[in-house]
């Protein structure tokens, strides 16, 4: 199958949810459990996980009100078995950013193609194939079956907007040309710049990405955690040739919305374009 199999602009009847052939079979996957996973030789009770279920169910349904997509389902791999990394969790920037497609580009995503960079829950990928959008989630082959799990969740959502989504496997050390190789539209990164260890591969990437995708928008929602972090972000993309650029200033700035980490700084959406001065060699 191709990376990418959705229509063209004009055609808006796709099946709503593809597999790439990158993809992760679910089954590779050892049995997804709720909540966390007790230490070895503590047993919570039945009335104890109930409990937590219906705690982890209502969080789920105040992030969809957030977003302002009735009917979202996002599961959370919260420290499951086999199962580790950020990637699993729903993380402010990824709530911001989808209330911003929402609320500000609701119009431009109807029908546009979308890659989703890092997806993890698949929280921006899936708000804009529901927006209408045709969108490759991709991530590290780990976190992909959660992506598929939850693109299945919501496939009636994303069909009845028109849109669909594709999931498939992206390591930005080595990354795919099948996948890489698409006339994108829109290109999403939800806190994708978390640590220093991964700016330099993304770096490469984005460079990539806007050399043979000009017509792309390349955007990211950045979490400030610290000067150190950004400072880093910003010499990495200038050593690959490219700009970062703060846009939709007021849809951004510190959230009441509480991640895993508790973390309250301030999030903001740059768009990533090539230097000027290397475009013109």
């Amino acid at each position: 199958m191709n990376a990418l199999a959705a229509p063209s602009r004009t055609c808006r009847h796709a099946p709503s949810v593809r597999r790439s052939q990158h993809a992760v079979s679910s089954r590779h996957l050892v049995k997804k459990q709720r909540g966390p996973v007790p230490p070895h030789g503590v047993h919570f009770n039945d009335q104890f996980m109930a409990v937590l279920q219906q705690s982890l169910e209502r969080e789920e349904q105040r992030i969809a009100d957030k977003i302002g997509l009735p009917g979202l389902y996002l599961h959370e791999a919260v420290e499951e078995e086999g199962v580790e990394g950020t990637g699993t969790l729903i993380w402010t920037a990824g709530v911001r950013l989808s209330q911003h497609l929402v609320k500000n580009r609701a119009n431009e995503l109807k029908g546009a193609r979308v890659l989703d960079l890092g997806t993890g829950t698949g929280i921006v990928g899936i708000a804009a194939a529901a927006l209408g959008a045709h969108v490759m989630l991709t991530d590290t082959r780990d976190i992909l079956p959660q992506v598929y799990e939850n693109v299945q969740h919501n496939a009636q959502l994303i069909e009845s907007s028109g849109g669909s989504a594709t999931v498939a496997e992206l390591d930005w050390n080595d990354p795919d040309d099948e996948v890489l190789d698409q006339d994108y539209d829109w290109v999403f990164g939800s806190d994708v710049t978390y640590t220093e260890e991964t700016l330099q591969p993304l770096a490469k990437l984005l460079r990539q990405m806007v050399l043979t995708n000009e017509q792309a928008v390349v955007k990211l929602a950045h979490m400030h955690r610290n000067k150190e972090l950004d400072k880093a972000m910003r010499e990495v993309f200038h050593d690959e040739g490219l700009m970062l650029r703060p846009v939709d200033v007021r849809t951004t700035g510190t959230t009441q919305y509480d991640d895993p980490l508790h973390v309250d700084e301030a999030i903001a959406f740059y768009r990533v374009s090539l230097d000027p001065a290397l475009r013109a060699e």
